[in-house]
């Protein structure tokens, strides 16, 4: 068997050794060169200028909360009716009265419910009052009639947008009891002109009040 030569001078294995040795000695030089000729530095401690300016916190006092005392109620004010009969305390009306907006029709019944003209709502306030233009005479009765009784009956009426009186309702009666039914039973009959809102005729309320005199004969 051949056996095979090879030039020591191109051993690359053989040469590896020497090669690493001659690196680290240079790297050793080199670094030991770098320290010698470097720079020192020195670090002096930071000295202030002897001022020092203080922080103190405190806890702020809890305050009470300033509380109101209510507003004190509105007084309401009255507003008399046009009839000098009727008491003040009897016809004192909600100054701030809620005035809604009807739903105003074209000609009488159209949008009306049921057929009817205008709106069914009840109004209490109006551009144009009802107009009394047929009374009837309410029946004295006979016992305060013989009585010589005399007396006033205050009611609450509804005057629809025809001008019928469809509700009548005894508010106060001065004696009580006595001159009740025949006042409603008369009102009942009476017409007026209905009041209207924006030019439309509407159901109203408002108070009527009916006495009962006896004539000197």
């Amino acid at each position: 068997m051949a056996s095979e030569w090879r030039n020591p001078k191109y051993d690359i294995k053989a040469q590896s050794r020497t090669v690493f040795e001659q690196a680290l000695s240079l790297s050793l030089a080199l670094v030991i060169l770098v320290m010698l000729t470097s720079r020192t530095f020195q670090v002096n401690e930071y000295r202030s200028s002897g001022d020092v300016e203080l922080i103190q916190i405190e806890d702020m006092p809890v305050t009470d909360q300033l509380r109101l005392p209510p507003a004190p109620a509105r007084p309401m004010i009255p507003i008399p009716t046009a009839s000098d009969e009727i008491p003040d305390d009897v016809t004192i009306m909600d100054t701030a009265v809620d005035i809604p907006v009807p739903q105003l029709a074209g000609p009488p019944g159209i949008n009306a419910p049921n057929g009817e003209a205008g709106s069914s709502r009840i109004h209490t306030a109006w551009e144009q009052s009802p107009e009394l233009v047929r009374i009837v005479k309410p029946a004295y009765p006979p016992e305060a009639q013989r009585k010589n009784i005399e007396g006033r009956v205050i009611l609450s009426i509804v005057v629809d947008e025809m001008g019928n009186v469809i509700e009548a309702t005894v508010i106060q009666s001065i004696p009580t009891g006595i001159f009740d039914e025949a006042a409603v039973e008369s009102v009942m009959s009476w017409r007026f002109r209905p009041a209207k809102l924006r030019n439309q005729p509407i159901r109203a309320r408002l108070n009527q009040t009916v006495t009962f005199t006896l004539s000197p004969n």
